[in-house]
């Protein structure tokens, strides 16, 4: 244990470290600072790849929130101070736990400039950090750019934390191009809350992918949400249904039996669309009226018993080259009126969609779509599609289905 003298504030001899077997702690003016560690983990994986560091202050003999610690109503040079002093922290907390398969994951304060470099302590190597930054409203985006361009070049890893939240922008996504984004944990309550939501995390995922980063779900506090990670295709994961948070002496400890809880959703839930099966009688009906179409019948006549099912909102044809023949046959009313512009498919061209490509890429094969936004009527819908080949060539015959028919546990 070390014990110094307390002097001004933004002074290295206003810092007591004391060290103990357990744990670092370090003093600072009437505030008493330590580390907690929550573990990381890959989905893929099953294992623990990283420790997200945070800091819990005591101030006065009471537990108080980091925020207060780091007030904004601070001075510049004293938030910037508080800041490195969190991080120089952890680096000293996390170095007994740290190894070459491990991150680090620290935060640090936007609007805190930085007056010099982080200094880490032996054995700590800077791709082993990884440097979580949140944007806010006042949030400076070239300085955000300096933070990004300056940490990596020390070697580390930059993390864009609270993606989803209030004030996130997608261009930022491209302009500071992150290794690793941390989705908030109000957009994974919304999608465990809100169909809508749900099938929207998929692509934003896969958006996020595209810009070459790696996606991390934060906040997974239950089995529900878990599975949300896992549907959605998440890289990484951390939160209370996996560890909580843990000073260093039982930081690792907290970790076992994860891999369960990782692998679990794997082994019990494969995506639903590479299983999914149409009802017996749907796929009778649907096959009958591809039959129908290539001996040449109209389509109004082909499709009548395939329109008369519960679960089909319209059915239509398309040409080999993707444009709708004559109107969509349906037995649902038009509702949405704000779509009505769209609502007349006739001479649509539907060549980009993925229902027409996947029945012209593979023909003999009846293709389900994931759900989407119905352009007819703003309704969610998946779409069954195949080829029909008759005497008049070859056509595309489309029928959309209501989005939770074949998933009722999805259902708004």
């Amino acid at each position: 244990m070390r014990y110094e003298h307390e002097a001004p504030e933004c002074s290295e001899l206003s810092v007591r470290w004391y060290r103990h077997p357990e744990d670092t702690t370090l003093g600072y003016r009437d505030w008493r600072l330590m580390s907690h560690f929550q573990p990381i983990f890959s989905i893929a994986h099953g294992r623990l790849v990283g420790l997200e560091a945070l800091l819990r202050p005591r101030h006065a003999d009471e537990d108080v929130s980091a925020l207060h610690f780091f007030s904004l109503t601070l001075s510049p040079e004293e938030l910037a101070w508080r800041d490195r002093l969190a991080r120089r922290l952890h680096y000293e907390n996390f170095r007994p736990l740290s190894g070459d398969d491990l991150w680090l994951f620290v935060n640090r304060v936007p609007l805190a400039d930085i007056a010099a470099e982080d200094e880490l302590p032996p054995g700590l190597d800077p791709h082993q950090v990884v440097i979580e930054l949140t944007e806010g409203e006042s949030t400076d985006s070239g300085l955000l750019r300096e933070l990004v361009a300056r940490y990596r070049a020390l070697g580390h890893l930059v993390a864009l934390d609270d993606f989803g939240a209030r004030h996130s922008n997608l261009d930022r996504l491209f302009t500071l191009a992150p290794d690793i984004v941390k989705l908030d944990r109000k957009l994974i309550l919304l999608a465990d809350e809100d169909v809508r939501v749900r099938r929207s995390l998929h692509r934003l995922v896969a958006l996020i992918r595209d810009t070459g980063a790696l996606v991390l779900f934060e906040g997974v506090e239950t089995a529900a949400q878990a599975w949300l990670a896992v549907e959605a295709e998440a890289d990484l994961v951390q939160g209370f249904h996996y560890a909580r948070p843990q000073p260093r002496a039982f930081a690792l400890k907290s970790t076992w039996g994860a891999r369960e809880k990782l692998h679990g959703p794997l082994r019990a839930h494969p995506r639903r669309q590479h299983t999914r099966r149409l009802p017996e009688d749907l796929d009778r009906i649907f096959r009958q009226t591809l039959r129908r179409v290539a001996l040449g019948e109209t389509f109004p006549r082909a499709s009548a018993e395939l329109i008369a099912r519960p679960e089909v909102y319209r059915a239509y044809l398309l040409d080999a080259h993707g444009r709708q023949l004559g109107h969509s046959a349906s037995r649902v009313p038009l509702t949405q009126l704000r779509y009505l512009p769209l609502a007349d498919g006739a001479g649509a061209l539907w060549s980009a969609r993925p229902y027409f490509r996947r029945a012209i890429a593979m023909p003999g094969r009846i293709h389900l779509t994931d759900p989407y936004l119905s352009v007819p009527d703003g309704t969610w819908v998946r779409t069954l599609s195949a080829t029909a080949h008759g005497e008049a060539g070859s056509f595309v015959v489309c029928a959309d289905l209501a989005a939770d028919a074949l998933d009722p546990e999805n259902a708004p």
